[in-house]
């Protein structure tokens, strides 16, 4: 976890120093690009270096909607006039993600059911989009449908067993 915070934290003076370097070298346009570029590296290093933590918290499942707010607001400048990137979607991604680390850490369902969320919040990340809800949509419903499906079929039956056992747990007393 501290791995990845110290990547995305990193993340801003390399992009700051690309954004001078690109419009000392050619011009504003390509030092945006190039500052875009760098922090967007950097910030999928940080969410990939999440999947190959051994042990997590549950505060490390609370990092994908915490970057996904500092990556919304890092986009807002540019995001006006142009639907190229749609917050409330990554925001949401996130914390499906979230979601599903905490499933995951409570229940032991596996890293295999956080490889399609962790898809879709780097889907999300990236400022590339379809016009129009659809996509936005799309990715979150297979989102939260991986949620659904790893719900009724792993945590399910740990649920009721432990709502069995703190029903008669709390008879006793």
């Amino acid at each position: 976890m501290w791995r990845s915070l110290a990547i995305s934290a990193a993340s801003f003076p390399f992009s700051v120093l690309a954004f001078l370097i690109g419009w000392a070298a050619r011009d504003l346009r390509f030092g945006l690009l190039a500052g875009a570029v760098i922090f967007t590296g950097f910030f999928i290093a940080a969410v990939i270096s999440l999947f190959f933590v051994k042990t997590y918290s549950y505060l490390d499942a609370a990092l994908p909607p915490v970057f996904a707010a500092l990556w919304s607001l890092a986009l807002a400048p540019f995001s006006f006039g142009a639907s190229l990137f749609s917050a409330p979607a990554f925001i949401g991604a996130g914390l499906l993600l979230g979601a599903c680390m905490v499933i995951n850490k409570r229940y032991q369902t596996g890293i295999k059911w956080l490889i399609l969320p962790g898809l879709i919040f780097i889907y999300e990340m990236l400022p590339i989009n379809i016009p129009g809800p659809v996509d936005d949509a799309f990715a979150l419903s297979g989102s939260a449908g991986a949620i659904i499906i790893q719900y009724l079929r792993r945590t399910l039956p740990h649920i009721i067993k432990d709502l069995a056992g703190a029903r008669q747990g709390g008879g006793r007393q």
